[in-house]
């Protein structure tokens, strides 16, 4: 059974696909949005510092968002929405706008799907995640690449695959850096003629 308390940490990361949909429709220059999200990304790191080391500040987020925290984010690491925001700026300024795009929606329902199916499904363990969870990531995100017309079908279908395999693979980085990175990289390779 999932916990509510996962169930609104998942709604909250879904709710991070705002970056690659501002990208999309309200910033069609790139640097524009780099410098906006930087901003946003610094902020974040700013909290993220603090809340360890400044007293009302923890526990303000402690009250708030503890019981959707991960053990490693509680003794001193980012949160998982530190680096959605540390992930996503370097993803656009690394990648060509379709590939940013479609890394960072792999990252946003890939991993929320992965999960969810993981912790509903998940009965064939794989170091510290499930079979079950990284095929049903991958179905959503092959669902994606289907449906994303700005890159060739082989470059989206790669970048699919190494999403979820970036999520499965105990690469220690968090996977909302590591699936966006490694999957705009594939992507970019693909996508570049030899």
């Amino acid at each position: 059974m999932i916990s509510v308390n996962e169930i609104l940490r998942k709604l909250i990361h879904l709710f991070n696909l705002i970056i690659p949909l501002a990208y999309i429709y309200f910033f069609p220059e790139k640097w524009q949005f780099v410098r906006i999200l930087s901003v946003f990304t610094v902020i974040f790191i700013i909290v993220d510092v603090l809340r360890h080391r400044v007293g009302w500040i923890r526990s303000l987020f402690t009250n708030v968002f503890k019981s959707m925290m991960r053990s490693h984010e509680l003794d001193g690491q980012f949160t998982g929405a530190t680096w959605v925001m540390i992930g996503a700026v370097v993803a656009i300024i690394l990648f060509s706008k379709p590939v940013a795009v479609i890394a960072l929606i792999y990252m946003n329902l890939g991993d929320t799907a992965a999960g969810l199916i993981g912790q509903r499904f998940g009965k064939h363990q794989v170091w510290d995640k499930t079979w079950e969870g990284f095929f049903g990531g991958l179905i959503i995100c092959v669902i994606i690449a289907f449906n994303y017309p700005a890159l060739p079908l082989t470059v989206s279908l790669g970048g699919a695959i190494t999403a979820m395999v970036m999520e499965l693979v105990p690469i220690p980085l968090d996977d909302n850096f590591k699936i966006p990175l490694g999957s705009g990289a594939i992507m970019m390779m693909l996508s570049t003629p030899i």
